[in-house]
């Protein structure tokens, strides 16, 4: 079993065909559904960070950067990134459930100076696990610019409670043939993490914002 490309394509032109008209620009949406695998077991279940090969355009993912000194001014600097906090910004969070919740809600990538990753766990590391989210932490010496580009570009795909996955793959005024690109890149990485790999996977559809599934023919299957 296996899915080609143009079955990629195909699913994504039938999804922008099947658009409702809206004044806002609309988001593709890879949904996969797993067959064959007991996610009541912690084991079983897991979150895979992909990088999209082709981007995601207006709906860049939103990045916070927790740092200090050089760091944060350089963060500052850096196309991309959202919001910068502090040490001390990030600290006074400990305690304050509530405003962490909405600031690990806000942003869909925290990018941690590696030596204040301590404090970062301690105020937020709750509120981004619960969300399937995780810290990426800056090591010495590493260039900000290189890890924003590729976080801006990066989703979040996972299997935790209920044996259906879906992430972004695109918007409606990318090409469909980078939009699939994405949704393969995204379906590749979900296959490698499953026990027997495309067996597990039941059905795959691509889903634009206001409009119906449509589903991604899999070679091989039904």
């Amino acid at each position: 079993m296996s899915i080609r490309t143009q079955a990629f394509v195909k699913a994504v032109s039938g999804a922008r065909a099947g658009m409702k008209k809206t004044n806002f620009k609309q988001s593709f949406e890879l949904i996969l559904n797993v067959k064959g695998v007991d996610v009541s077991k912690p084991e079983k279940r897991f979150a895979e960070q992909v990088e999209l090969p082709n981007g995601l355009g207006e709906k860049s993912r939103k990045i916070c950067v927790i740092a200090t000194g050089n760091i944060a001014l350089e963060a500052r600097r850096t196309k991309g990134v959202d919001r910068v906090l502090e040490k001390d910004e990030v600290e006074s969070l400990v305690g304050n459930k509530k405003e962490a919740k909405r600031l690990a809600s806000r942003y869909d990538h925290f990018l941690v100076e590696a030596q204040i990753m301590g404090s970062a766990a301690r105020a937020i590391g709750a509120a981004l696990g619960s969300r399937g989210k995780r810290p990426v932490p800056i090591t010495p010496g590493q260039d900000i610019g290189d890890l924003v580009k590729k976080y801006v570009k990066t989703v979040t795909v996972q299997l935790r409670k209920t044996t259906q996955l879906s992430c972004i793959v695109g918007t409606e005024n990318m090409k469909d043939e980078d939009v699939a690109g994405n949704a393969e890149a995204a379906t590749r990485r979900v296959v490698e993490k499953l026990e027997k790999r495309f067996k597990n996977i039941g059905s795959v559809y691509i889903k634009a914002t206001m409009g119906s599934p449509v589903k991604v023919a899999i070679a091989g299957g039904k």
